[in-house]
């Protein structure tokens, strides 16, 4: 049986500081400011280091996405097996950077093939996750999923706390605060009639 080769410290050290340097130019310019040139001068190394870890441009914004998303959709699956669990979740989709961070790949992914069928493929892993999950949350809440159907009460969260966050990030005058203030009483009522209906409380975050 073959041995499967590990990459080196240094290597995967080195991939590291060029995936942060790839999302940081992007939360400080947008997408279109990433390119082999930029990215090394951010880390401070000669532009075709760069190609050597990352052959094409692709491939850096694919990594940078399967890192992010893959530590998203673990917090996700924590949220909602969290005490609260919409409450949770409302602070993994809204969290300013992340958010922030998908914008810009979703409007890269637009131009690029490549990026647009992995975007796809953990949308629908959240997604699926999401809908399975509440459909055993939602009766604890009091509410009907015949007449709140699951994928209704995904896409209402994500998108809100979507627009809201890059609302915010834009600068936008669009009541953001407002928003995100009524969202919080809207959970504190929702999760003290859970709480009401006799859901068990395990002590998870």
């Amino acid at each position: 049986m073959a041995t499967v080769r590990q990459p080196r410290a240094t290597t995967v050290a080195k991939r590291e500081r060029l995936l942060d340097a790839t999302e940081e130019l992007m939360l400080e310019d947008g997408y279109a400011a990433v390119s082999s040139r930029s990215v090394a001068a951010k880390v401070g190394i000669n532009a075709p280091l760069v190609h050597y870890y990352f052959p094409t441009l692709d491939d850096l914004f694919v990594a940078v996405l399967r890192r992010r998303a893959e530590a998203n959709v673990a917090r996700m699956a924590a949220a909602l097996d969290a005490d609260e669990p919409l409450r949770a979740w409302w602070a993994v989709a809204s969290d300013a950077r992340g958010s922030a961070l998908f914008v810009e790949l979703i409007a890269a992914a637009n131009h690029r093939e490549a990026l647009r069928e992995v975007v796809g493929e953990y949308a629908r892993e959240v997604r699926a996750m999401q809908m399975t999950r509440l459909a055993e949350l939602l009766p604890e809440y009091g509410l009907d999923p015949g007449e709140l159907p699951p994928a209704l009460v995904a896409t209402g969260i994500q998108g809100l706390a979507f627009a809201l966050v890059a609302d915010q990030v834009a600068g936008h005058d669009t009541a953001t605060d407002e928003a995100a203030d009524g969202m919080a009483r809207l959970l504190d009522r929702l999760e003290a009639r859970r709480r009401d209906r006799g859901v068990p409380v395990t002590g998870r975050a």
